[in-house]
């Protein structure tokens, strides 16, 4: 009966749709889709794969279908997409699963350009004048595979086609980067040039002017300025590097800390040890312990001799430690953990009643998940530190896989890193709320981890996560420690 209701509820809700823009249709089902229970996303799903067969627009089922992802339907997609792909064969779905199935999973540069080629054909860009992106995610792809077989020329060829100048170097940085690794230089300068001024142009534009768009764009400033100005250090160019470095600075002063490194190194090729020496305490204080040699050694120039700089150091140290300290007490909370059963690689069930008595970390990321992976020498690191610990358990839960063979490309990253991670995955969804365990944790964005005592609370919950291997070592043992002491409360 309540089921009945259910539907009934939800094939009412979409008969207005023909009134409704998809932003406001999609507002309309918010609730169920947050928060639903497996019954009502179910029955919803129902109603709207019902709904479908008097569509005629492929707007409504780019609609529907967006809906039906969102409600994790996925087999309810797979069969309306088949429908649309039929009655719209140039259309945008036609077009999405070709890149997706075609594209995506071609496995050499020639394959990957022909069917780029084939894409062009099919479904020009001027057929779809406001979804340049999809054509510059296809084309940033292409040109990284060109990238990685030592064709710079053509790769800089495909990204020279790109649109969305906002997104351009999402493109173009990771190109620059693997020519750079290749020692092409020479290639990898301009590229990062275009980066950077783009960058610029968004985080430079008046207040009233900064849109989601340029917020994203200007994102990437510090990585593609960092490359850049490292180039001019390696050659020697130090007063160029420092005018670039200082002339972000101005617009953007909260990109100090990524551009330290190269900021340091710039002014002591200038011969200005004393502000090289200011930033490279910065840094150490952060726990950018990999500095230290350079720092000794400006630390003797400066004042004659190395005495007095164990007390010097223990003291960035002690600062470091209560600055964390201070920090995590910004991430504090009590509330028993969401219970779990989970397959880890090997398909071996792993739940958290299992690990009572320990206090566990999780770490939710994704293959595809770039702050993820930067953490995870600092995570392994930190791990390692607990190795001969009984009581502390590190878990990393892989959740929102984009793609469908994620159980062979996760194992191969695993693999492929050397990582001796306890990999789960979120693919259990809880018989009563749909939810799988992200959602059951609220996780919002990943990277995100919880420290869960030994009775079962999380005490500590972060997202995001820093580069800085001896950071995250110190941090995870601060959180950790902190767990294993009773709570106050």
């Amino acid at each position: 009966m309540k089921t009945t209701l259910i539907f009934a509820l939800a094939l009412s809700a979409t008969v207005s749709y023909g009134q409704q823009k998809p932003a406001d249709r999609y507002q309309q089902y918010l609730p169920i889709i947050t928060e639903g229970s497996a019954a009502q996303k179910d029955s919803l799903a129902t109603a709207l794969v019902g709904e479908a067969k008097s569509y005629k627009t492929e707007a409504e089922y780019r609609s529907t279908l967006n809906i039906l992802r969102n409600l994790e339907q996925d087999a309810k997609v797979q069969d309306l997409e088949k429908i649309a792909v039929k009655k719209f064969p140039k259309g945008a779905i036609t077009r999405d699963a070709f890149i997706q199935n075609t594209f995506y999973k071609a496995e050499t540069t020639a394959a990957k350009e022909k069917a780029y080629n084939e894409l062009l054909k099919k479904w020009p860009v001027k057929n779809f004048p406001d979804e340049g992106l999809t054509y510059d995610y296809a084309i940033a792809t292409l040109a990284q595979s060109f990238a990685k077989d030592g064709n710079a020329a053509k790769a800089t060829q495909y990204l020279e086609t790109m649109q969305e100048r906002f997104w351009r170097g999402n493109g173009y940085l990771p190109v620059a980067t693997t020519l750079l690794a290749q020692g092409d230089t020479t290639n990898a300068t301009p590229l990062l040039k275009v980066a950077m001024d783009d960058a610029y142009y968004f985080i430079s534009l008046p207040e009233e002017q900064k849109d989601n768009k340029a917020r994203f764009a200007a994102m990437g400033y510090a990585s593609s300025m960092s490359a850049y100005v490292d180039i001019l250090v390696n050659r020697g160019q130090y007063a160029q590097a420092v005018e670039q470095i200082e002339k972000a600075l101005v617009v953007a002063p909260q990109q100090a800390d990524a551009l330290s490194t190269v900021y340091y190194k710039s002014l002591i090729g200038l011969d200005r040890k004393l502000e090289a020496y200011n930033i490279l305490t910065r840094l150490y204080a952060k726990g950018q312990f990999g500095v230290e040699d350079q720092l000794k050694k400006l630390y003797a120039d400066l004042n004659g001799s190395m005495t007095g700089y164990e007390r010097f150091n223990a003291n960035l140290k002690e600062e470091l430690k209560q600055s964390i300290r201070t920090h995590i007490k910004e991430m504090e909370t009590f509330k028993p953990a969401p219970a779990f059963e989970l397959l880890n690689l090997k398909g071996e069930k792993v739940s958290l009643a299992s690990l009572k008595g320990k206090v566990v970390v999780l770490d939710f990321w994704a293959t595809w998940c770039q702050p993820c992976i930067r953490s995870f020498p600092g995570m392994q690191a930190a791990q390692a530190s607990y190795a001969a610990d009984p009581d502390v358990e590190f878990l990393f839960i892989n959740t929102w896989e984009r793609d469908k063979d994620y159980k062979t490309k996760v194992p191969a990253f695993i693999e492929k890193n050397n990582y001796p991670f306890e990999v789960l995955y979120d693919d259990q969804k809880d018989p009563q709320s749909g939810q799988n365990m992200a959602a059951q944790y609220g996780v919002k964005g990943i990277p995100a981890k919880f420290i869960i005592d030994k009775e079962g609370n999380i005490r500590y919950f972060l997202t995001g996560s820093s580069p800085n291997v001896d950071y995250i070592k110190m941090e995870m043992h601060e959180l950790i420690e902190s767990a294993k002491k009773p709570h106050k409360g």
